[in-house]
């Protein structure tokens, strides 16, 4: 176990025998599955968990979680915090949680433990790996779609990506040392461990580059909402993302919200298709921040709209991002 993970769970049980008074152990697990055995001790009965241990949780992870094999124990989720609709996520579910500051959610059989209030942890800081910047998630969207850019001249890649020169080698490096990057010859590299790979570009992406490139929110009027596929957007400059693309995609999913992805400047997209500024609209505008050659594609890159869904917490936009994944990504990523 990782010494960032170890840390968790001392101070998460700590925290815990500290609140309930309980005994508290923990047995390290060396399956895939599950990271070990919490087991609470009251008045002489053992009651056991088998534990999953993050930083953080998204709702698509637990999902995952579910449908897995834990030795006949209930789950129990511990992280350093937990985002409060995750929280209410669990407690729905019934899947016990742990925070490292000791607020927590167990409840099996008579067993009912509910803390909450507990001081946030401070965490202590360390050196940041650049792999997971706002420029890492561009540059990485690019070798994700096409791995090939991974061994291109570094002037090239710093242009298709929209990042600057430097950066490339100090992104590549930090990839190297997450094991995300390996020497396959004297002058090649591919990509390793995709799947993690993709999960920590999706958060990444959610957290660090999307805020930053969203343009506001606009109302449509219902006519033209409800008649939305009609809309005559020219896909050189303007592609939908999220719900709408995943609709484009799947034929599966009636879209709620709306996602646009965009080169246009704002006032060039409000005359162009009639949008209405409005923070209570349903209609969310990003940045169009790639320039990779996506002509068979009248929607965001599949990888982009995968991302956009995932990052809702939404469970019935999760289940479409995975079949998203499965018709349009897998064979290109994996």
């Amino acid at each position: 176990m990782n010494m960032k993970r170890d840390n968790i769970i001392h101070t998460a049980i700590e925290n815990l025998r500290r609140t309930t008074g309980y005994d508290v152990y923990w047995d390290d697990n060396q399956r895939d599955d599950v990271d070990g055995v919490l087991t609470i001790n009251i008045n002489g009965r053992d009651i056991a968990f088998a534990a999953k241990v993050r930083q953080e949780f998204r709702l698509y992870q637990i999902e995952e979680l579910l449908n897995r094999e834990r030795g006949g124990h209930p789950l129990m989720i511990i992280a350093t915090k937990l985002f409060p609709k995750i929280k209410e996520h669990l407690k729905e579910c019934n899947i016990a949680y742990l925070e490292a500051n000791g607020n927590a959610y167990i409840k099996h059989n008579d067993l009912l433990i509910l803390i909450e209030g507990q001081k946030p942890i401070q965490e202590t800081k360390t050196g940041p790996n650049r792999a997971f910047t706002k420029t890492g998630v561009k540059l990485l969207l690019l070798f994700l779609t096409e791995e090939e850019w991974l061994n291109r001249p570094y002037r090239e890649v710093a242009d298709m990506a929209g990042v600057a020169l430097g950066a490339i080698p100090i992104i590549r490096n930090a990839l190297k040392e997450l094991g995300f990057v390996v020497k396959i010859d004297e002058k090649r590299y591919m990509l390793a461990n995709k799947e993690e790979l993709i999960k920590r570009w999706i958060t990444a992406y959610g957290e660090k580059l999307k805020p930053g490139i969203r343009l506001g929110k606009f109302l449509l009027d219902k006519n033209t909402i409800k008649y939305w596929k009609e809309i005559p957007f020219q896909v050189e400059d303007t592609l939908w993302g999220g719900e709408p693309a995943a609709e484009i995609l799947t034929n599966y999913l009636n879209p709620e919200r709306f996602t646009i992805y965009t080169k246009l400047k704002t006032v060039d997209l409000i005359k162009k298709y009639r949008l209405i500024p409005d923070e209570n609209g349903q209609v969310e505008v990003f940045d169009k921040f790639w320039k990779l050659d996506m002509e068979t594609w009248d929607t965001a890159p599949p990888l982009i709209v995968y991302a956009d869904l995932m990052n809702t917490d939404d469970s019935r936009n999760i289940e479409v991002a995975n079949m998203i994944y499965e018709q349009y990504c897998i064979e290109r990523l994996i």
